[in-house]
């Protein structure tokens, strides 16, 4: 696959179900009998490594994604986009929620 592509899809999926590269270890080992480690998983997000047919197979099943999906070469500039697109928004979600915390904090400073 081209430019992480593959671990980009793996990332994003995971990200939504909000389980950690941790769960997906011990999901794949538990329930799928295939042993990979945290690191692992990190690898294959960063293009680092690639999962082997046995483990894209285990992986489609416990994150709930069809296996043509996940092999697919989608490397269109679209495609590429709407996956920025959506990682972005996510962290500027987690942003807006750091800040109205920070900002609550700050008024109870203020309030003593």
């Amino acid at each position: 696959m081209n430019e992480n592509i593959l671990g980009l899809k793996l990332r994003k999926r995971r990200n939504k179900l909000g389980k950690t590269q941790e769960w997906v270890a011990l999901e794949l080992e538990t329930s799928m009998k295939v042993k990979v480690s945290q690191p692992t998983v990190n690898n294959w997000e960063n293009g680092k490594s690639c999962p082997s047919l046995p483990q894209l197979r285990a992986l489609a099943k416990i994150l709930g994604l069809k296996l043509s999906y996940l092999v697919s070469d989608t490397d269109t500039d679209t495609e590429k986009l709407q996956l920025m697109l959506e990682e972005y928004a996510e962290r500027c979600q987690r942003l807006e929620k750091m800040n109205d915390r920070l900002m609550k904090e700050n008024e109870q400073l203020r309030d003593k």
